[in-house]
């Protein structure tokens, strides 16, 4: 069995150890993972259903987790103690509101017209959702077996004891009687909830927790004194962005829609323009230096140049009269001096004795 190095909360650790020894004698505690359609692209992805038992084992609190891997560019491997573990892949595991999820499944059955279609029950809603997501990706399976999304799973999502709670906050519901509750998906419900989230995001206790959020504020310049105003739309924004992983195009199109950002869009587009006229102006400032600095360097070489030539002049000047001088003064010795005043009349000359004689 294949090793992966993970990160996921304190709890869900505990929890899996439990599990895991436990498994053998309790077939209910089994790890499940689940394939589902990503609430923003709708590819298949992986998610880890959590089951935490309390101690008496009489009530179960359910949750998910979307399970991630991150690849590296080049090959990489873990060293965990003693053991090397040739796969270098980080996986994550992060709880994940199951809202996002449902919010994607039930908008499979919706009327093409825009119609908003009619209450049904659960499991009526259920089969439905199953099949035509079932069918629907067995044509990706057949080129990459990991994008295929089964009926089962998404029966057993469906299932979970607290996707009850959860459909209220995606749909329209009516009460039957005490046993038949019917259900229909409603845009204005999801965005009225996602609304809510986007509030306790931007909180400033909450959007502060960030080193990244805080950089991209004070970026903008709205970190700023007097910037108050513009500050709560940048933190709205920021919060939209970051629910913006998990919703299709059309519903984050929506809920941006729904706040007034014209006064912090006009605001960054006057940062960006004066970053640019910044950038613009720059490279024109070193080109316009650029020939001053040279005629300078020019006028600086030339100069230079007749300077050299002037001391090499005037070096050369000097030593052809110091060598002048030093001819003018030298004095020649006395043996030098006396065979200069000798008779040389009537001797031969030297060559005559490197010539042959006459015969």
């Amino acid at each position: 069995m294949s090793t992966h190095l993970a990160i996921l909360p304190f709890d869900i650790i505990d929890t899996l150890t439990v599990r895991l020894n436990q498994e053998s004698r309790h077939p209910d505690y089994a790890t499940l993972f689940l394939r589902l359609p990503h609430p923003r692209t709708g590819l298949a992805s992986l998610f880890l259903l959590h089951d935490q038992h309390a101690q008496d084992n009489t009530t179960k609190t359910s949750s998910i987790l979307e399970v991630q891997a991150i690849s590296p560019t080049n090959a990489r491997t873990w060293f965990i103690g003693e053991e090397v573990v040739a796969d270098g892949k980080l996986v994550v595991m992060t709880p994940m509101d199951p809202m996002f999820l449902l919010m994607y499944l039930l908008r499979v059955p919706q009327a093409r017209d825009g119609s908003k279609g009619n209450f049904r029950p659960m499991q009526d809603i259920m089969e439905e959702v199953s099949a035509t997501i079932a069918d629907a990706s067995e044509k990706d399976a057949q080129k990459d077996p990991s994008l295929n999304v089964s009926a089962d799973d998404i029966i057993s999502f469906m299932s979970l004891d607290f996707i009850q709670s959860s459909m209220k906050r995606v749909c329209d519901v009516k009460v039957i009687t005490d046993e038949i509750t019917v259900y229909r998906y409603s845009h204005d419900v999801v965005l009225e909830n996602l609304k809510g989230k986007v509030e306790r995001l931007s909180h400033p206790r909450v959007a502060e927790m960030s080193r990244t959020l805080v950089r991209s504020l004070a970026k903008d310049g709205l970190m700023d004194d007097g910037k108050e105003e513009l500050l709560e739309s940048g933190r709205t924004k920021l919060a939209c962005e970051l629910l913006s992983q998990y919703l299709p195009r059309d519903i984050l199109q929506d809920l941006i829609t729904s706040y007034d950002f014209s006064k912090l869009d006009a605001h960054v587009k006057t940062v960006r323009d004066e970053e640019l006229a910044l950038l613009a102006v720059a490279p024109d400032t070193r080109k316009r230096a650029k020939p001053v600095k040279s005629v300078a360097a020019s006028d600086k070489n030339q100069k230079r140049k007749k300077d050299v030539k002037a001391t090499a002049s005037a070096d050369v000047d000097a030593v052809g009269d110091g060598d002048k001088k030093k001819k003018k003064d030298a004095k020649s010795s006395h043996g030098v001096e006396k065979l200069k005043k000798a008779n040389v009349a009537g001797m031969s000359k030297l060559s005559t004795f490197f010539t042959k004689k006459a015969a």
